[in-house]
């Protein structure tokens, strides 16, 4: 397998979407985020290829400039004019059970830490912790096919907590193609009951990135990569079961970055079981309805021991 075994799974763009509906002049319901918006290539590429569990842990920084938004024709006006900053932690076990060649599991926690600072605007907090896993099956060295599923459960700091419990399901696929990477993510956010007896409106997410494995040293690797991501969120019902105004909504965002590998001992400072990885990602909406336009920054640090 290229790219040094790139065994990483991310909870990656979830940060905006535990957050909740975005914070902007006029109280009307608009959803924000991109759920998995800043997955990388190799997000889901896995190897079976290992006899000993091991573990991961992964840091992410995300900032949003919500300045823009779409209405409700999808014009750009303007937005909250507020700054959001994500923080995802995650831990992440990795194993395989006798009996089932090619297949692989994870089980990870995921806590994400939240701010959004301007416009009068100043709130801050732990979010709504995810925990779940996944299972893979590898039909060739190259070819990575898998889901995976996360409860999203409303413990997190009342002012950036959603209030609500939900399901994350979602297939994925990742595949070699000499060296060109494709990692696709297709799922869904279903919710359940809203605070106030409210009923959100459930997430259908598709997520794709092309990575280029530009660089191919025996100690490091570099792979460019462009994202296309996709959202539809449903309408929301108060408690009369009337539909709540803006609260359907859609966005496209498109964007480039870059995966830098490091192969087990090149760095001395942590023990290494895996090449350790690090991206960069920029993505912007393109078009949308109803939402904070994504404008947003990402960063990602993954270790395995």
């Amino acid at each position: 397998m290229r790219a040094g075994f790139g065994l990483a799974m991310n909870m990656a763009g979830v940060g905006l979407c535990v957050l909740g509906s975005s914070f902007y002049p006029g109280d009307k319901a608009q959803a924000s985020g991109i759920p998995f918006a800043s997955n990388r290539p190799q997000s889901f590429q896995f190897s079976s290829d290992f006899t000993e569990p091991y573990n991961s842990v992964g840091q992410e920084f995300e900032y949003n400039d919500d300045r823009k938004r779409f209405d409700d024709h999808g014009n750009k006006v303007d937005g909250s004019n507020t700054d959001t900053f994500v923080g995802l932690t995650s831990l992440l076990h990795y194993w395989k059970m006798d009996g089932l060649p090619n297949t692989g599991f994870i089980a990870s926690i995921t806590l994400p830490e939240i701010a959004v600072r301007g416009n009068g605007t100043r709130v801050s907090g732990f979010g709504d912790p995810l925990v779940g896993g996944l299972v893979w099956y590898n039909p060739t060295p190259l070819r990575t096919l898998g889901m995976q599923a996360y409860v999203q459960l409303p413990t997190g700091a009342d002012s950036v907590s959603s209030d609500t419990y939900a399901l994350w399901p979602s297939l994925f696929y990742n595949e070699w193609l000499g060296k060109v990477n494709i990692d696709l993510l297709v799922g869904a956010i279903i919710r359940g009951k809203g605070p106030h007896d409210t009923d959100p409106g459930d997430t259908g997410h598709a997520n794709l990135r092309l990575g280029y494995n530009i660089v191919d040293r025996p100690t490091y690797q570099v792979t460019p990569f462009i994202s296309a991501d996709y959202q539809k969120t449903f309408s929301s019902d108060d408690r009369d079961n009337n539909t709540i105004a803006f609260s359907e909504s859609n966005e496209t965002a498109l964007g480039a970055g870059v995966l830098f590998q490091l192969k087990p001992g090149v760095q001395k400072v942590f023990a290494q079981k895996m090449w350790d990885q690090v991206s960069i990602h920029y993505s912007k909406g393109v078009e949308g309805r109803n939402t904070t336009v994504t404008d947003g920054l990402f960063v990602q640090l993954w270790h395995y021991w």
